[in-house]
């Protein structure tokens, strides 16, 4: 009886164990067979502006040098340095006693050659009836109409002598040539200028419109030619072919678009470059001249261009991988090239196409060739279709 006991004891105890091993044998299967779950984007693709991005820099066009055109003393300047001047605006004063009485005196001399010429004029006159009674020989006529020709000529003489005389005096008073930004005063007044050399007194730069230019490589001057030879006829406006856009030292952009206005005649077989110059309003007079800008310019929108988060591109010594779930949800690493970097976006220019699907997280956590469960998540991204601040 003791006997039977045991046994029955002994099986009931066997029995728990196997039911202790076998659940917990079905859990750790059940774990193995578990794939870890990632956050995956499948690409759709979206609208990417290609443009040209180059360094230019902005110039005044014109630049005006302002010199003194007389002799004397500055007697004193009428703008304040570094200010907008308007065209006609009064800049300089150059004393002009000496130019004052140069007019007075040729004003005086202009009346006496034209006093002598009416005496001529009358001899001749009065002579003319007595040639033909033969009351004077022919020799003193013509000496009256020899004298009356040149004092018409000293008449003459002299209007220019005053006209010249007026311009000199008109020199004291410097007007601005154009509306721009003047530089410094060059003399201050009391100093002697324009005796014997035309002295530099300051300079302006005209700044609405502001001109930038820059060099281009000749393969993107062939591109930009060609795009537009294609579009010219599609477009009206000759001015939305080839829109051309500048971000400033900070990185801020420019909020008015620019368009080409000039193109070299030739490529420098030093550089391999062409000279091209853009033109943008200024009404603010934001640009000075001298200001260094990137240049921007806009060629044309892939349909299907690929925007990735910046998270989903790793950086493997020096080169750029995304990693990539196959449809068997398999992990691949595969090599891109990246474009350009719009806020937390950047521009793949190859390695992906529409409908890969690239993993968005967890790059610690996972090998090469590893199975996981997808998380799909929407390609909403996108990027503006100009250049933008910050780029």
């Amino acid at each position: 009886m003791y006997r039977f006991t045991k046994m029955i004891i002994s099986a009931v105890v066997v029995l728990c164990c196997l039911t202790v091993v076998i659940p917990s044998c079905k859990s750790k299967k059940e774990k193995q067979e578990k794939l870890p779950s990632f956050k995956v984007m499948e690409i759709k693709g979206t609208k990417v502006p290609v443009f040209l991005q180059m360094v230019g820099q902005a110039v005044g066009i014109p630049t005006v040098e302002i010199r003194a055109r007389v002799a004397g003393y500055l007697k004193n300047w009428s703008f304040e340095e570094g200010s907008i001047v308007k065209k006609g605006q009064l800049l300089f004063t150059i004393e002009p006693d000496e130019y004052l009485n140069d007019v007075k005196f040729a004003e005086a001399d202009l009346e006496n050659k034209i006093a002598a010429w009416e005496k001529a004029k009358l001899d001749v006159a009065r002579l003319k009836p007595l040639l033909s009674t033969n009351a004077i020989s022919q020799n003193d006529y013509d000496k009256a109409v020899t004298t009356e020709q040149q004092d018409r000529a000293l008449v003459s003489s002299s209007k220019a002598n005053l006209e010249q005389a007026k311009l000199n005096l008109s020199y004291t008073s410097i007007l601005s040539p154009i509306t721009g930004y003047i530089g410094s005063c060059e003399v201050r007044p009391g100093n002697l200028v324009g005796k014997g050399e035309s002295t530099l007194l300051s300079t302006i730069s005209a700044v609405d419109p502001i001109y930038v230019n820059f060099q281009m490589n000749e393969n993107d001057y062939l591109k930009i030619m060609r795009f537009y030879d294609i579009h010219k006829k599609q477009i009206q406006n000759e001015n939305d072919i080839l829109q051309v856009y500048i971000a400033l030292s900070d990185k801020q952009m420019y909020e008015h678009t620019g368009k080409i206005d000039f193109i070299d005649r030739q490529i420098n077989p030093q550089t391999g470059a062409i000279a091209v110059r853009a033109v943008f309003p200024n009404p603010s007079g934001l640009i000075k001249p001298g200001n260094f800008a990137n240049v921007s310019l806009v060629l044309y929108q892939e349909d299907q261009g690929i925007v990735i988060p910046q998270g989903a591109a790793s950086e493997i010594q020096g080169k750029f991988f995304a990693f990539v779930v196959d449809k068997g949800n398999n992990v691949n690493r595969k090599p891109i090239l990246l474009g350009r970097g719009i806020g937390n976006k950047y521009i793949v220019i190859r390695g992906l196409k529409p409908g890969d699907r690239i993993m968005l997280e967890g790059f610690q956590k996972f090998k090469e060739g590893m199975k996981i469960q997808p998380v799909l998540v929407p390609d909403t991204l996108t990027v503006p279709l100009h250049p933008v601040s910050g780029n």
